[in-house]
């Protein structure tokens, strides 16, 4: 997930020596020969701080070495979750109004969904979101759905 910390990243295969190195988007990584089909790397949390797909390559010295096929390996945005809303109801027909929603795993691009319609959301933290909500959607009683949207690669979280 992207955010995570850091992690130690286990790469089989064959033919693996000693000198072996795990590259991470073509940057060597420190890391560990267990045996001639197991390495291990370490993978820095600035590594996995941002979601999308990093290639993983061994590199194996002369003579008689190269460098391997690319496995990509994707950075997952994490999954949001709410846990509050505030104001946690309003009135029919009393006119627009800030929503604030609380939780986990927010993003610089998670969109609040409302009733399954997109509404500008400000990102304040990891942890809280703002929407502008329109005295249209609030016009008439009954029951709204909101849900937070993090991005491809994401998943969208419903709390009512």
């Amino acid at each position: 997930m992207a955010g995570a910390p850091a992690f130690t990243l286990t790469v089989t295969g064959s033919n693996f020596i000693a000198s072996s190195v795990v590259r991470w988007n073509g940057t060597a990584r420190t890391t560990t020969y267990v045996s001639s089909t197991q390495l291990r790397a370490t993978i820095s949390a600035a590594d996995i701080a941002v979601a999308g797909t990093a290639a993983i390559t061994v590199v194996t010295p002369a003579p008689g070495g190269g460098t391997s096929n690319a496995q990509s390996l994707p950075i997952l945005n994490p999954v949001p979750t709410i846990t509050s809303l505030s104001p946690p109801s309003v009135v029919a027909g009393t006119g627009g109004f800030t929503l604030t929603v609380d939780g986990t795993n927010f993003i610089g691009s998670s969109v609040v969904r409302w009733n399954g319609a997109d509404r500008p959301t400000t990102y304040v933290s990891g942890t809280r979101l703002t929407v502008q909500i329109s005295a249209m959607d609030v016009l008439l009683a009954g029951t709204a759905r909101v849900t937070v949207f993090n991005p491809p690669p994401g998943v969208e979280r419903r709390i009512r």
